[in-house]
């Protein structure tokens, strides 16, 4: 656990909290390139030191180790060093308050991870372990006495029972026969809840087991070998049984006081406490080293987009003006299309890489998906084809989430092609909305789902279905099992983007020859149903209003100037947020503001925005850009009122967009330009 941390590094963290907390294991971290230690409460508790005192490698920790095991944990703590990224440590040491002297037997773990630095970390926890190494001390002690007393051990096994009775552990010993002699409560607790059936001392072990042929023949052979003289263990078994806890099994031969073997007896521990965090602990780090490299890719693919998009804007601008200049001259109308099915191409592949980096703005509307996935009927059908067979599936009393439509409505889309294309073009897809909650078990078992009540949509395909392999790499960007040049790799990864960014949940089942279905679950919302705009089918408008453009880069902002003039109106043009205002200040009419989000200088376009409001009062402000950092997006979401028109963008996109924020304004001639 990283301190000191950003906020999505804490927030990533939070399981991995939640679960110590509960488990009580305290946490404890050392840089070793800055040989910087830190503690938590529970650390602190048991090294006996206050808030204030800052640990270190020699003060702090080494001081705190009880002579006898230092020598051990240096080397167990070298090792890890030497093992780098992905060593371990097991260990158990004793520690020894600073301030009474009090001894604490402490099971220390701990694993190397990378620094942000690209140095090591170890992150490791340590878990108070004295009353259960008292108790097992205290039982060795009985077996070893056990051992010695073999010839007497039904005469005494009363004496014997009384010291282990109460223990948690679970004991039982057999004769030479494999006839029980002792066991303890816990014993025949566990025996009963596995084989459904309580032991009895004097039972031979093949006859409590007849019932179970299978678990009969498998603890017969594994008590004889320990009769036989044979030390057999059983680490971690915990298959068997239906309360998923886990054991360490040891079965030893028992000898008469000459040395002869006269049976053997079972010693098992529950460890299923000590299984599930370290199984927490794996899970959170997983957790956090996934969180570190969506961060390391959303800064990447952020940068990348920006520019890619400015690109694809200054391109496919200049195209549909080339377009409208050639009407009527058939060739070069083909190569223009051509041209602009590449942009829309790249744009779509920019959009998919800021989706899996959680780096989309987002939109999100109240929506109801029953009534949304019967709206995309006919879209389905034309994408899927007259072979495949579309069924949808709406739950009554469907709940509703807030989610942005046109983001859902391709995340569903890109589902359904690629269930089209694992049956080959034959088969049926079945669309699901549902109710579902994710209960605190199945957070549990998923470090990143918040339980709760979720709207589920499920997209299930008769198609071919994945191996274990696939699944596991299936929402990795640029992954695919498509032939080379038949995808990118980027359509579930953007689904899984989406679905995270809006507080979701992603799960695919699938098996090979059976099939796929991938569920998504949205977290639902009490608010009422919105009613979704259209205006795809609106005409495209121009008007005769003064629209300022401010952006920085020169051949983008001359792209936008070209298409706005296009639609008729007049135009004022800046090359950065100070420039922009500078225009404003000096009382030139404005009707509509257009910036650019990311620019350079020291005034921000939100900035810009609200002085311009402040000087121009209801005066419309329209952002643009490939990418919005932070400035007008918070929490993947758009702020409350902003608009903006992501690049890049159509003349078409432009036209409705700006006559969407100036519905009232009276153009000024009557023959403003008018597409059909």
């Amino acid at each position: 656990m990283a301190y000191g941390s950003t906020e999505p590094d804490r927030e990533a963290e939070l399981p991995l909290r939640l679960a110590l907390d509960a488990a009580a294991v305290g946490v404890w971290e050392y840089d070793v390139q800055a040989r910087k230690m830190t503690w938590d409460h529970r650390v602190r508790e048991g090294a006996e030191v206050d808030a204030d005192f800052e640990p270190s490698w020699e003060a702090g920790f080494l001081a705190i180790l009880h002579p006898d095991d230092r020598p051990a944990v240096i080397e167990a703590f070298r090792s890890l060093v030497a093992a780098g990224v992905g060593g371990s440590l097991a260990i158990e040491c004793r520690l020894v308050g600073r301030q009474t002297g009090r001894v604490m037997w402490t099971a220390l773990a701990a694993r190397g991870v990378a620094a942000s630095d690209g140095g090591l970390r170890v992150v490791g926890s340590a878990r108070n372990i004295t009353a259960q190494r008292l108790a097992t001390d205290e039982l060795r002690r009985v077996n070893e006495r056990l051992e010695e007393r073999v010839a007497e051990v039904v005469a005494e096994r009363q004496v014997f029972a009384d010291m282990f009775e109460s223990s948690d552990d679970q004991v039982a010993a057999v004769d030479g026969e494999l006839r029980f002699i002792a066991m303890n409560a816990a014993y025949a607790k566990a025996f009963r809840r596995l084989f459904g059936a309580p032991p009895r001392v004097g039972d031979k072990l093949a006859d409590a087991l007849a019932h179970m042929p299978a678990a009969r023949d498998a603890a017969v052979s594994v008590w004889t070998r320990a009769v036989n003289g044979e030390v057999v263990d059983v680490p971690r078994s915990g298959e068997a049984d239906p309360n998923g806890a886990w054991y360490d099994i040891k079965f030893r031969p028992l000898r008469d006081r000459k040395g002869r073997l006269v049976g053997a007896f079972q010693y098992s521990r529950d460890v299923t406490q000590r299984v599930r965090a370290s199984q927490r602990m794996r899970e959170a780090q997983e957790a956090i080293q996934r969180a570190q490299k969506m961060e390391a890719l959303g800064q990447l693919t952020g940068g990348v987009a920006h520019d890619f998009n400015n690109l694809l804007q200054v391109i496919g601008g200049n195209l549909q003006l080339l377009k409208r200049e050639t009407a009527g001259d058939e060739r070069a109308e083909r190569r223009i299309d051509y041209a602009l099915a590449a942009v829309t191409r790249g744009a779509k592949l920019a959009s998919q890489l800021l989706a899996f980096g959680r780096r989309q703005p987002l939109e999100p509307r109240v929506v109801n998906l029953g009534r949304f996935l019967h709206g995309m009927d006919d879209m389905l059908r034309r994408a899927l084809g007259a072979e495949i067979e579309l069924e949808t599936v709406v739950s009554g009393g469907l709940w509703n989430t807030l989610v942005d439509p046109g983001q859902i409505e391709n995340a569903i889309l890109n589902l359904a092609i690629n269930g089209r294309d694992a049956m080959e073009g034959r088969g049926l897809l079945t669309l699901e909305a549902g109710n579902g909650v994710l209960d605190e078990g199945y957070a549990r078992q998923h470090a990143e789902v918040t339980p709760g009540q979720y709207v589920m949509v499920a997209v299930t395909d008769t198609g071919s279905g994945m191996t274990p392999e696939v699944m596991a790499r299936a929402f990795d960007p640029f992954f695919s099992t498509k032939p080379e040049g038949k995808g990118t790799g980027l359509g579930l990864s953007m689904v899984y983007g989406l679905v995270k960014q809006s507080g979701g949940h992603v799960k695919i089942y699938s098996e090979v020859g059976q099939g796929t279905t991938v569920k998504l679950y949205l977290p639902r919302v009490l608010q009422n149903e919105e009613e979704l705009p259209d205006a795809s089918g609106a005409p495209v408008a121009g008007g005769a209003e003064t629209i300022l453009v401010v952006e920085d880069d020169l051949e983008v902002r001359e792209t936008a100037v070209a298409l706005l003039a296009d639609l008729g109106y007049r135009v004022l043009k800046a090359h950065d947020a100070a420039a922009g205002l500078a225009v404003i200040e000096s009382g030139a009419t404005v009707d509509l503001l257009f910036t650019d989000v990311v620019m350079p200088g020291a005034m921000r376009s939100a900035d810009l925005a609200r002085k311009a409001q402040e000087l121009i009062p209801g005066l419309p402000v329209l952002f643009t850009s490939g990418y919005t950092e932070n400035a007008i997006v918070h929490g993947g979401r758009l702020d409350a009122g902003v608009e903006l028109l992501a690049k890049p963008y159509t003349r078409e996109a432009l036209a409705r967009k700006i006559r969407q924020l100036l519905p009232t304004r009276r153009q000024d001639s009557p023959s403003a330009p008018q597409d059909r």
